[in-house]
């Protein structure tokens, strides 16, 4: 598993799941009250839905890297190497969530991003600002780095 600060999630346990070789892209249902525990605000979230209701997520977000569409497309695309299994380190950090706590708005495929419609896009640019503001919030002082 990466090691904080170079990608991927900390905390996040490996499971056994079905992957898709066009894994679907999501943004929480719930961003702040009820929203998905250890997912930073602006992270990229890939998954297969497991037909059990449950969803193989994988995450990316740098830490100290402030949320932006181009980064989260970045994001995205390493989420979706590390849940076919071509990312860094092997097995990848995976883990099981409720189809009801995601939205989905796209797919990876050949290597971008493909939004579904308008109102995707808008999710993710709640999304990506969400974390920018949460960036902001919790960036240290100048005098502290």
């Amino acid at each position: 598993m990466p090691e904080e600060g170079q990608g991927g999630i900390a905390g996040l346990e490996e499971v056994a799941a079905v992957r898709s070789e066009t894994p679907t892209v999501y943004v929480p249902r719930r961003f702040r009250i009820d929203g998905i525990a250890g997912i930073p605000t602006g992270a990229a979230i890939v998954g297969t839905p497991q037909g059990d209701g449950m969803v193989a997520i994988d995450v990316e977000a740098a830490q100290g890297v402030e949320p932006q569409p181009e980064a989260w497309s970045e994001w995205v695309a390493e989420a979706a190497r590390r849940h076919n299994g071509e990312g860094e380190g092997g097995e990848v950090p995976r883990r099981m969530v409720s189809e009801a706590a995601l939205v989905v708005v796209g797919r990876f495929v050949k290597g971008e991003v493909r939004l579904d419609d308008t109102a995707s896009g808008a999710a993710v640019s709640r999304w990506i600002q969400a974390g920018r503001a949460d960036y902001v919030v919790e960036a240290p002082f100048p005098h502290e780095i």
